[in-house]
């Protein structure tokens, strides 16, 4: 069982010993875009019998026995706290999902995953005790135990990773930083790789149409990252990670805190590889060679009825792929080997800032960010270069009608995209500015119903107005049965070349069509979640089914030609249909237990002809199991994943052979990991993939690179057979 001693200051002033009660709010943590109010938390004094829970604000008020100081907070499905009070001034404390109290001991067992019971949308919060489950480097290697987003090679070159979720690829989920849009346009080829699992304290991924408050982009999803905060409970952190494949990484975090209500922290990551593989004998590398350091420093304030989060970053890369003769200090030019080359460097700045009122459940808060990437590669005898500008602002107004059963969220957004591009010998610019408004309404009566239905209305300097609608429902029928419905629209505005720049490890002629309009989704979902605890034990199940229909789509065809991929709109029919159920129970003490198994039904029209979207697997099953023994001295960890069969494209599927790629097959992957831990230190070793399975073969013309049939985009299995690794942790906590 985790030791728990999580302490926080309630206020800064001391008042009169002569107090006779305390009061303040909880408030919701798992929208971190706004504070609501958490209704019904459990209020009480450390021994004492006496206790309260919250009403529909959040709002307690409960008397102060003598020598009681020790409060405790807590939530069913939510980390417990326990404060000390020190004087009167009214507590202001947000809660957030993933553990429970005990009802006799102030200890607590933090869930590795868990499903909000608030949220009126299916949202499933991965705790930072997931991500320490397995060698956790960068954003795409945190799903390796989700059952809910896949994580796949897009090509076998450069080293590409793509996640997706509801069948359907990562860019139409919405990826949030802090409910801040990260990775746009060209970022989103290299950009799981450049958030390290390291800074993150928790993701919550949110299925089907999301808040309109967010934005309008959203469509199977959103997954929202929080990485640490200064003022959390760590001080420092080291970690050191090393594999069998040549990948060296550190990173190392420190925060310290300048005032009562400033603390400010560095986060640092350093990878590179150094060793040169070619398992298969393929002629090309395995793995890409890469450099990569990043650098965040991050603010924190907290004040009485300001807080605010402030933010800027530094991230350069140096990554080289292709043939094994090919030497990445000679111009490409100048060499007949073919290789790939690829140099970005991204500035990042946020600022977000909320005002509390005097009134209930009212505030303000702006979200304004800035971000600036570069990129210069090139691909054999290709060239793609884009230089990109992202601009966001959001500022949102909550307060409630009448009373606080009726609340609502409104404000604008703006949204400013540039891209100066080059590919090949053509230049394009591409910029859009989109501002928008919108309004959220949400009805609770009661902790057991909630009602939540949004409008927003945004501009776009390319493709003019539109309107996106979206609902969600969420009523709870027993105390451990949950309902929750959902329909919602989502737009993109897409960005062929930069979203797909795997096809640029291949000789396809990239023809368009015709002009690529915006695209345009409906997404309907319902599912069932029960957490009835089973003979005593913690036990979620959970049944949902999310159906996305396009009504218009960036279609990229490799259908027609080996030679060519076709860009237009969609004609026809596209849809993507997902039913997934989950299990998470603990077996018994201290032994977690994840079985899952979904159905994708993914299709899009191409050319006339509704086809299985290639590369998507018809099924996937997990399952995941993690002990520790007493005190967490031991932790051993396992997770057993099984793919269903995918197709390839076009020629390829029908004689795979015939061009020396490999038949698509239904395969098993199983990754495992032992921890040893210690009061400050954790030592650990883990193998992945260790069934050994791979796709030998991937590469379409492998002898040929430069040739009209060169290929290395057709992948639909793991690239790098089995692989060990270990590490080293070091957590000083405050």
């Amino acid at each position: 069982m985790l030791k728990y001693i999580l302490f926080a200051i309630a206020g800064i002033f001391q008042i009169s010993l002569q107090a006779k009660s305390i009061e303040g709010w909880i408030f919701d943590g798992a929208d971190s875009n706004a504070k609501a109010p958490l209704t019904g938390a459990n209020v009480y004094w450390v021994g004492q019998t006496s206790g309260t829970i919250t009403d529909q604000n959040g709002y307690f008020k409960l008397k102060k026995p003598d020598g009681a100081h020790m409060l405790v907070l807590s939530f069913v499905g939510y980390a417990s706290d326990t404060l000390h009070i020190s004087g009167a001034k009214a507590i202001k404390h947000t809660l957030y999902p993933g553990a429970q109290l005990s009802e006799v001991t102030i200890t607590e067992r933090v869930k590795a995953t868990s499903i909000s019971r608030i949220d009126p949308r299916l949202t499933q919060t991965i705790s930072q005790k997931e991500l320490n489950r397995f060698a956790c480097c960068n954003l795409s290697e945190s799903f390796e135990t989700n059952a809910s987003v896949d994580v796949s090679y897009s090509d076998a070159v450069s080293g590409v990773k793509q996640i997706r979720l509801l069948g359907l690829d990562g860019r139409y989920s919405q990826l949030m930083l802090e409910n801040i849009p990260i990775l746009r346009g060209a970022e989103t080829a290299f950009g799981l790789d450049y958030i390290p699992g390291t800074w993150m304290e928790r993701i919550n991924v949110s299925k089907g149409a999301s808040a309109v408050k967010n934005g309008y982009e959203s469509m199977t999803g959103q997954i929202n990252i929080q990485y640490k905060e200064p003022m959390g409970d760590e001080k420092m952190h080291f970690y050191a990670y090393a594999n069998q494949d040549g990948k060296l990484e550190t990173n190392l975090g420190y925060t310290q805190k300048v005032t009562d209500k400033w603390a400010t922290s560095i986060l640092a990551h350093g990878a590179t590889h150094v060793r040169e593989m070619d398992m298969n004998d393929d002629g090309f590398l395995d793995k890409p060679m890469t450099n990569i350091g990043s650098f965040m420093n991050r603010w924190q304030y907290m004040g009485d009825k300001v807080d605010g989060k402030f933010g800027i970053s530094y991230l350069a890369e140096e990554r080289n792929a292709g043939q094994v003769g090919f030497d990445p200090d000679i111009p490409h030019q100048n060499q007949s080997a073919y290789g790939i080359g690829i140099d970005v460097e991204r500035f990042s700045a946020f600022s977000k800032v909320g005002f509390m009122f005097g009134r209930p459940q009212t505030s303000l808060g702006t979200i304004l960010s800035f971000n600036y990437f570069d990129r210069n590669s090139f691909y054999g005898d290709r060239i793609f270069n884009t230089e990109q500008l992202n601009l966001y602002g959001n500022f949102i107004f909550q307060t409630y009608l009448f009373n606080t059963m009726h609340s609502y969220n409104t404000g604008l957004s703006v949204v400013y995209d540039k891209n100066n591009s080059l590919f090949q010998d053509s230049a394009y610019n591409n910029a859009n500015f989109v501002p928008g408004v919108f309004l959220e309404y949400n009805y609770k009566p009661t902790d057991k119903l909630t009602f939540m239905a949004g409008m927003r209305y945004d501009n776009s300097s390319r493709y003019g107005g539109f309107f996106t609608p979206r609902v969600h429902f969420k009523y709870r029928f027993l105390e451990y049965l949950t309902i929750r419905t959902s329909a919602g629209k989502g737009y993109r505005s897409p960005y062929a070349i930069d979203e797909n720049t795997s096809l640029l490890a291949s000789s396809r002629n990239f023809i368009f069509d015709e002009e690529i309009e915006q695209e345009e989704a409906w997404n309907y979902g319902a599912s069932i979640v029960t957490d009835y605890p089973l003979f005593g034990r913690d036990m979620t199940f959970s049944v949902e089914y999310f159906y996305t229909q396009f009504e218009n789509k960036l279609v990229v065809d490799r259908e027609q030609s080996s030679e060519a991929v076709h860009f237009y709109n969609l004609m026809g029919n596209a849809y993507a249909s997902s039913i997934q159920a989950e299990l998470m129970i603990e077996l018994f003490e201290r032994f977690d237990l994840t079985a899952a198994y979904r159905i994708n039904d993914v299709r899009t029209n191409y050319s006339g002809e509704l086809l299985q979207e290639p590369f998507v697997n018809k099924y996937k099953g997990l399952i995941s199991a993690g002990y520790a023994t007493n005190m967490n001295k031991w932790v051993f960890d396992a997770t057993v994943q099984f793919h269903g069969l995918s197709r390839l494209p076009g020629v390829y599927d029908n004689d795979p052979e015939f061009y020396g790629i490999s038949k698509p097959q239904s395969f098993i992957n199983v990754i495992a990991q032992v921890t040893k831990n210690y009061r400050k230190w954790s030592f650990y070793v883990g193998v992945e993939n260790l069934t050994n399975f791979t796709q030998d073969y991937a590469i379409v013309d492998v002898e040929n690179p430069f040739g009209n049939n060169f290929d290395a985009s057709m992948v639909w299995g793991p690239l790098y057979g089995r692989m060990f690794y270990g590490g080293i942790k070091y957590i000083l906590i405050k």
